[in-house]
């Protein structure tokens, strides 16, 4: 690359356009044979392998189309203010809406592409009220050579949550015309690095707001040990409501409705939980010893405990604006802050409780769909499907084998294995 200038890489790529120049991906344009898949087996859970799936999807996604858009603009000027605009590199149309590029040669310069890059995304989406992260598809055409830079990929095509893809330029000659743009896919490495303790229990933040019945509506009464339809109905519909919150709000975790079983005392007979991974619990050693060591040591804890209060703070809110949002006007409601590890684990919390509504979001419902996939397939291809439904999103919203998948993502260990869960949905729910 560095008998290239940057601007003849530009003028090239921008006059050859991208289906000039993008290789085929063998990972995903040569003939895949289907896997086979036996049906004895258990679902391999290994919650990279998810993530690692389901980022693949998006990127195989985001190849086919963009690699056959086209140009409708280079150097693009955006004023920012009266000093000195910034250069949009190139500005496309694909099929699936408009996409921006950013060209970084020197490898210098490729700490500050992402940010580059997603300032003139946001720049572009500030064109159109409402437009989302889904909206617009940012192209990166660097070689990766810098590991924040990889780091930084990943982070934001999962988390974040962008249409992101990278393309790595080379050349077969000294002539710019032979250069071709190979997808960058992340290794086995990069998806076990990035999952690395990301779902335990000191991950998880928890908040409780618990409620009284309301005659008419929902009720602690039961029949046969279940509690009646109009209940379930009702109290589904707010942990819903707290999930589209959640989702709002791009968290990674999941809510839930709790209620005791009616010989269990308790004043408040209503709980919805709302759970997610608190990032400021789960930070990358190396990066936070690079800056801790620089911070006066007697402030190093106040840089973790203040954000990580203030997380719990924003679950609260989504707890306390369901029920304000969703049930009879003035309804109060009791908040704390829970251990999700004693939640999941006591016998008292799970066991003798009804628990419903179980709504998943962001990456770990990602995760969590992948791992029923898996055990759909293989009860496709004969194997056992124990408790699978007919309708998946029986499953999707079935507490008991959500409780079960936490327990193996490491949210739940074995002290509740003799111990299972009332799940008021069903453990066949068709």
């Amino acid at each position: 690359m560095a008998t290239h200038r940057e601007e003849q890489v530009h003028q090239h790529l921008f006059e050859v356009g991208l289906e000039a120049v993008v290789k085929d991906c063998p990972a995903f344009d040569d003939p895949q044979p289907k896997p086979e898949i036996d049906p004895d087996s258990e679902p391999n859970f290994e919650l990279w392998r998810l993530i690692k799936r389901r980022a693949y999807e998006r990127l195989r996604g985001l190849h086919y189309t963009v690699r056959y858009g086209t140009f409708v603009g280079s150097k693009i000027a955006l004023p920012i203010d009266a000093s000195r605009p910034m250069e949009l590199d190139l500005l496309g149309t694909h099929e699936d809406g408009i996409f921006v590029l950013e060209l970084k040669v020197d490898r210098s310069a490729e700490r500050n592409a992402f940010s580059e890059l997603f300032a003139y995304s946001n720049y572009i989406a500030g064109m159109f009220a409402l437009s989302g992260h889904q909206d617009i598809t940012n192209i990166l055409v660097a070689n990766l050579d810098v590991k924040i830079t990889r780091q930084a990929f990943l982070y934001d095509l999962l988390i974040n949550d962008r249409n992101i893809i990278v393309y790595q330029p080379s050349f077969s000659s000294s002539d710019v015309a032979s250069l071709r743009l190979d997808l960058w896919l992340p290794t086995d490495d990069d998806f076990k690095h990035f999952t690395n303790d990301l779902l335990s229990h000191d991950a998880m933040a928890c908040v409780v707001i618990s409620f009284e019945d309301l005659d008419g509506w929902y009720d602690s009464e039961e029949k046969d040990g279940s509690l009646n339809e109009t209940t379930r109905k009702h109290l589904t519909m707010l942990s819903g409501y707290a999930a589209q919150l959640m989702e709002a709000e791009r968290l990674h975790g999941f809510c839930f409705i709790r209620k005791p079983w009616r010989e269990i005392p308790r004043y408040y007979r209503n709980s919805l939980f709302v759970c997610a991974l608190n990032p400021f619990r789960v930070a990358v050693p190396e990066r936070a010893n690079a800056i801790t060591a620089q911070i006066d040591p007697s402030k190093r804890s106040e840089l973790f405990e203040m954000p990580e209060m203030a997380f719990d703070g924003r679950l609260i809110g989504i707890a306390q604006r369901a029920l304000n949002d969703c049930l009879a006007h003035n309804t109060g409601g009791e908040v704390e802050t829970a251990i999700w590890s004693v939640i999941v684990e006591t016998s008292g919390e799970v066991v003798f409780t009804h628990n419903f509504g179980f709504r998943p979001t962001g990456m770990l419902r990602e995760a969590y769909i992948s791992y029923l996939n898996e055990r759909f397939a293989i009860e496709d291809a004969g194997g056992w499907g124990d408790d699978l439904s007919v309708l998946k999103i029986n499953n999707v919203n079935n507490w008991f084998q959500a409780w079960e998948f936490m327990r193996m993502c490491g949210l739940g260990q074995s002290d509740a294995e003799h111990d299972e869960p009332d799940d008021d949905e069903g453990n066949s729910p068709w």
